[in-house]
């Protein structure tokens, strides 16, 4: 096998494997029950075998019950009175431990806060709403760095490099999707990138329509009880839009720049890999302005996903 198709190989895998790193328990293994749009509770004597993972719900762990795994909860509060054998991971929620509660893992908190009674026991680390978090990037986890003990510019040295290492995986990982898109679905990208850059207003104009319009909806839809599962649908759909949306203009990108510096040999998996790994590595540099670096990523994500509304998913040009 050449090594171009070996390096090809191992940028999908390692973006398939960096974007799925929220979802899988410590030790890779699928997780014991997954919940999705109501709360769970693990009643007092009761043990769960694995892991268990809680989507758009409360959980609670009452005390004299164990957890065989780790716990982990997007937008929902976790209570833990009882054992948990490896983590306690929340997204968008708030964590209380009750003064039984006993963790031997680490309690990650992304988006919320933690209480912690007298008397609950944590061995691993407390984290709370680590630096690398970006919302604007809540759709894409990259795993998060230890915090560096000391100060003066061996920290600043080590807070550069970490910060440099995580924007440059997340251009390796959106550079491997992107390739993996354009072997899949080359026709929708194209014509999904080629609207967004041919047609940018009107993509920007429906792109924000679609974004506010859909975070309301999405938000009415979870609060309601019974509803709550067709809420995790509907932002589970944004969240694919925007992101190919995202991938299509960088593909569209690559086709452009590639034929500056090779010929037309060039396989479409480095065009797509190049462009979107760019505009992701330039998106995150502007956004190390402040106040206004926000504003080329929003820009994008706009018109990428008002693109993909107006060709509906690259099926119309």
């Amino acid at each position: 096998m050449r090594f171009p198709r070996v390096l090809q190989i191992f940028l999908i895998v390692a973006a398939m494997l960096l974007v799925a790193v929220p979802a899988l328990a410590s030790d890779g293994q699928p997780p014991g029950q997954v919940v999705f749009g109501e709360d769970f509770t693990l009643q007092s004597g009761q043990t769960l075998d694995g892991d268990l993972v809680v989507l758009g719900g409360d959980v609670r762990i009452e005390a004299d019950s164990r957890v065989d795994g780790s716990v982990v909860a997007w937008g929902g509060d976790v209570e833990i009175a009882g054992t948990v054998e490896r983590d306690v991971v929340a997204f968008g929620g708030d964590v209380l431990l009750r003064r039984t509660a006993r963790v031997d893992g680490s309690v990650m908190v992304f988006g919320g806060a933690v209480e912690r009674e007298e008397g609950a026991q944590v061995r691993g680390q407390q984290v709370v709403n680590p630096r690398p978090w970006s919302w604007r990037w809540g759709w894409m986890m990259v795993p998060g760095y230890p915090s560096f003990p000391s100060d003066g510019l061996p920290a600043l040295m080590f807070q550069v490099s970490m910060r440099g290492l995580e924007i440059l995986l997340r251009a390796v990982v959106m550079a491997g999707l992107a390739g993996l898109v354009v072997l899949l679905w080359p026709r929708a990208a194209a014509r999904v990138g080629r609207n967004a850059l041919e047609r940018p207003l009107p993509a920007f104009g429906m792109g924000l329509l679609t974004l506010v319009v859909g975070i309301l909806l999405i938000i009415g839809l979870v609060i309601t009880i019974c509803l709550s599962p067709v809420g995790i649908a509907a932002a589970i759909a944004l969240v694919v839009a925007t992101l190919f949306g995202w991938l299509a203009i960088g593909i569209a990108i690559g086709e452009r720049l590639m034929p500056t510096f090779t010929a037309r040999a060039v396989a479409p998996f480095w065009t797509a890999a190049l462009g979107a790994g760019l505009l992701t590595l330039l998106s995150d540099l502007l956004g190390l302005i402040p106040c206004v670096g926000w504003v080329g990523g929003f820009l994008v994500t706009c018109a990428g996903l008002g693109a993909v509304a107006l060709t509906r998913f690259g099926t119309v040009e």
